[in-house]
């Protein structure tokens, strides 16, 4: 069952100065070198009463020995005055010889002067020692950041990512996306099944035509109890999300299937329905292994009464491949499973298991004692740390008391200025990445004035996307139209609606629904009851308490109120937002006007489960499905049938894109949704943290090859 996911992202050079010599210089005159006169220098030389040269009348031996004893005075000073580098020193040592001549007048004293250059070396300084640092060693504990605490950590229940990632460690199933969003099996063996390796295949003939996929667990795949994962777990599964008392946040793909036939311990084959089977499930009346008339309503929706051909899937390979252990959850009702110990502390297949969960705080994962098939798992314990607003992420990542950042860290583009400033210092690497992640306004379509859609037509013209990317994302996220990302997925296309921000456009659309918008907020004058009164346009958006999304709606806020259109904010843990029906969720009970928050979708481009029919939340299904805007257009229904049933258009993406287009134009004309701009994921991770892989997409959650991880620090 594929499920689409919400997220309710170097070196400072040192410079070494040097100490002066104790003992001043005079500078070098012009020319270069330092000339030093000892009677300038050195006044310790001269007298005031007499010269401090000898005088005639002394012996020719005293003035030599004073010469010399002058010489020696100055070395000594000059060598001890420098003790630390300086320039190179030539140092003109002044000579005097006296000649005494033999006059009978007087005696005259004539002094020569030779110049003789002394070179003098400086004694280096050793250099200042840096300090060594310490080598790495490997760590036994990754503490990863999460803004959102998980409602529920049942696998079948809710649709929240950071439950998704948090599970990815410790229920690993048979297989997933890596990073490169190439599907890899992993608790299953061998190849992944297709038609082409021969994995599937098409059985029977005429009405009776359908598809078969075999897939075998992995030899020595254990529960942590120890008790071997076996086919009876997979059949569990199967029905437990068939059982209609199961609050599922999806089973469309689970309702293509007819079987699951077990071969042995090992090895399963998911049969889909053929032609003749979809119609006798539309028509009620179909009998198997699990009770498909509880879910006819479901079937007629999705088109099963005129299906043409065997039911398939465009990712056919993935159909019937969950498994839950049997031996724990069989005895506990479905309708009991979401406040089940389980919900709280599920028993896994992965190399880890459910050490901790301190609400509001952290959870904390231990390596399980049981040897895991792929490899022994480096890390002992890998702890989930909640954050309730980005600012404490940020904090933490400039302490270094966390190891990464998930994508559901709450970091996005709008925190690069400091992210570049925790990257520069180097103990973290930061990564954006883009990826199948988009910023939206859901609309609930049925709930007035929300239901006419000129009035959301106008609210999407009045929304200026250049100026939210530009203002609170310095201009790094792209703005999207639609469910794709544009330059990645290959179901794209340029050819819908399209709703460029138009003030003017907006209030001519509110005119033509009958507002009066002269002033805030518009009016509206209708019958209820046979009375005539006055409606106002007031809305209230909803959306996380993330930082940058509160940002955000108060943007949006302004932009509406622009046009008069009076808009109230709410902002609401994410779980909160997300919560299922039973615990009050806007989103699930469908009581919400508009929200913002993100989807996460897998790189196939598949819709019905968002916004089919069939996939509106209703009492009547126990609120499943995910399609919270409430929007029901049989015209794109069937275009998503062809897309994701039809065996001669599913299997080929030539086939298929002109179907999405015509898709892609139904949703963007009656706009039950307003797409503000595909996510770039921000990612950050200590320098020394090896193998972490997270994908670009919901069945590639960052923990997906957890039991790789390593880590020094």
């Amino acid at each position: 069952m594929l499920c689409l996911f919400h997220c309710g992202a170097e070196w400072a050079p040192r410079h070494r100065s040097f100490a002066p010599c104790s003992t001043p210089w005079v500078p070098a005159p012009k020319g270069g070198g330092i000339t030093t006169d000892r009677r300038k220098l050195y006044p310790q030389l001269t007298s005031n009463s007499k010269s401090a040269f000898p005088h005639q009348e002394e012996s020719m031996s005293t003035k030599k020995w004073s010469i010399v004893l002058g010489v020696i005075v100055i070395l000594s000073m000059v060598l001890s005055a420098c003790a630390a580098p300086t320039p190179q020193v030539i140092e003109k040592i002044v000579t005097q010889e006296v000649v005494k001549e033999k006059i009978v007048e007087k005696p005259v004293e004539k002094v020569v002067e030779k110049e003789k250059q002394v070179v003098v070396t400086a004694t280096p300084v050793p250099p200042t020692p840096v300090p060594t640092k310490a080598p790495a060693k490997a760590a036994d504990t990754v503490v990863l950041a999460l803004q959102q605490e998980p409602d529920t950590l049942h696998p079948y229940i809710g649709s929240m990512m950071a439950r998704t990632i948090v599970m990815g460690a410790v229920i690993i199933g048979c297989m997933s996306q890596n990073e490169k969003a190439d599907w890899v099996n992993l608790g299953c063996d061998g190849a992944i099944p297709t038609l082409d390796n021969g994995g599937a295949k098409w059985v029977g003939e005429g009405a009776d035509r359908h598809l078969e996929v075999t897939h075998k667990i992995k030899k020595g795949w254990r529960w942590v109890d120890g008790t071997p994962v076996t086919t009876k777990d997979v059949v569990y599964a199967w029905k437990l999300v068939m059982d209609p008392e199961m609050q599922v946040a999806a089973r469309d793909t689970t309702e293509k299937i007819f079987d699951l036939k077990v071969v042995d311990d090992s090895t399963w084959i998911t049969v889909f329905m053929s032609e003749k089977q979809a119609k006798e499930a539309a028509a009620g009346t179909l009998k198997g292994n699990v009770p498909f008339d509880k879910f006819k309503a479901d079937y007629v929706e999705t088109g099963f009464a005129d299906q043409k051909g065997p039911v398939v899937d465009s990712v056919y390979w993935t159909v019937g491949t969950g498994w839950l252990p049997e031996h724990v959850l069989a005895k506990v009702p479905a309708k009991d499973q979401p406040k089940s110990e389980f919900a709280r502390k599920p028993l896994g297949d992965g190399p880890y298991v459910l050490k901790e969960w301190k609400q509001g705080q952290e959870i904390v994962l231990e390596k399980s004692d049981k040897p895991f098939p792929l490899g022994d798992a480096k890390i002992k314990n890998v702890i989930f740390r909640f954050f309730a607003e980005t600012p404490a992420v940020i904090a933490a990542l400039q302490k270094g008391e966390i190891d990464a950042v998930t994508g559901t860290g709450g970091l996005t583009v709008a925190n690069s200025p400091d992210l570049d400033k925790i990257a520069t210092a180097g103990l973290y690497k930061v990564m954006y990445e883009p990826g199948y992640q988009w910023e939206h306004i859901d609309i609930n379509t049925t709930k007035f004035p929300l239901d006419d859609v000129k009035v959301r037509q106008a609210l999407y013209y009045a929304t200026d996307k250049k100026t939210l990317v530009d203002r609170l994302y310095f201009g790094k996220q792209a703005t999207t139209d639609l469910p794709v990302p544009k330059g990645i997925s290959w179901g794209y296309s340029d050819n819908y609606n399209k709703y460029p921000f138009d003030k003017a456009k907006a209030q001519d659309l509110l005119k033509q629904a009958g507002w009066d918008c002269k002033a805030l907020p518009c009016t509206k004058k209708v019958t209820e009851g046979g009375k005539e009164v006055t409606k106002n346009l007031e809305i209230t958006l909803m959306t996380t308490d993330r930082a940058d999304r509160q940002s955000l709606a108060q943007v949006i806020q302004a932009q509406w109120k622009a046009i008069n259109v009076g808009v109230n904010i709410q902002f609401l843990y994410g779980r909160g937002l997300f919560a299922t029906c039973a615990a009050g969720g806007p989103l699930n009970c469908r009581t919400f006007d508009a929200a913002i928050y993100t989807w996460i979708t897998g790189d196939d481009p598949q819709f019905k489960g968002l916004y089919n029919c069939a996939s509106v939340p209703t009492k009547e299904n126990n609120y499943s499905g995910q399609n919270y805007p409430g929007w029901c257009n049989k015209t794109a229904d069937a275009l998503a049938i062809q897309n994701e049933d039809d065996p001669e258009i599913s299997l080929s993406r030539d086939k298929r894109k002109p179907v999405l287009e015509k898709w892609f134009q139904e949703w963007t004309k009656e706009v039950p949704v307003i797409p503000l701009f595909s996510n770039t994921r921000v990612y950050v991770a200590r320098t020394g943290f090896a193998n972490w892989k997270p994908g670009p997409t919901s069945n590639s959650p960052d923990t997906w090859n957890v039991w790789e991880w390593d880590l020094s620090k």
